[in-house]
């Protein structure tokens, strides 16, 4: 256990937790923007909020999520960022937990119209691990690659050789969280519409 905590402190491994946590927060805020009354019907679709607080929800989320992300992937007041970005996961893990809870299926709207992904146990491990994520870097006192460095700090920033592997690997993973539910449902519902062709097909040959 105390090997895996060291690892997770490892100043390229902050960078990279900073980076995919930055760009889901990111992705996630814009994605709500594009189509916002999509959005705000997805936050009354939830059913954990009073009505009288969905819309304002609905408006201020995007932007928090936009500005929390954009402050990760700088690295600009990180701890507190990655604070608030462990917060705003922990919030999207409750409401979906309720939910399940509850027995209802939906889409999570977890990246607004970029991607589909209903509500499940998936959608919820996956914001423990994220929420794990983010308590890491907002408990990390690294500044590798961080605005905070050459702001606060004397080493200032690495050079660029060494960062662009790591922001490489950060793109390959936030690809995976948001590209790989996307395709997993995807073929959920392609197998779900060839059933029934099959079970006809099938019956077709018994009748002969």
């Amino acid at each position: 256990m105390s090997s895996l905590l060291d690892a997770i402190d490892q100043p390229h491994v902050q960078l990279v937790l900073r980076l995919v946590l930055g760009g889901l927060l990111v992705l996630a805020g814009v994605s709500k923007l594009v189509d916002r009354p999509a959005f705000r019907r997805a936050v009354a679709e939830y059913e954990v909020l009073p009505a009288a607080l969905e819309r304002p929800f609905a408006t201020a989320l995007p932007w928090l999520e936009i500005a929390t992300g954009a402050l990760l992937l700088l690295g600009l007041a990180t701890n507190a960022a990655a604070a608030l970005a462990a917060a705003l996961f922990l919030s999207f893990g409750l409401a979906i937990g309720v939910n399940l809870a509850r027995g209802r299926s939906f889409d999570c709207h977890c990246f607004g119209s970029v991607q589909r992904d209903p509500i499940g146990w998936a959608a919820l491990l996956r914001s423990a691990a994220l929420v794990t994520a983010a308590v890491a870097v907002a408990a990390g006192a690294s500044r590798f690659g961080a605005l905070d460095a050459a702001v606060f700090g004397a080493d200032g920033l690495p050079p660029a050789s060494e960062v662009i592997p790591i922001v490489f690997v950060a793109a390959v993973i936030l690809d995976l969280l948001v590209l790989l539910p996307e395709t997993l449902s995807f073929l959920d519902t392609l197998s779900r519409a060839r059933a029934p062709h099959r079970h006809h097909h099938a019956n077709g040959r018994s009748a002969t």
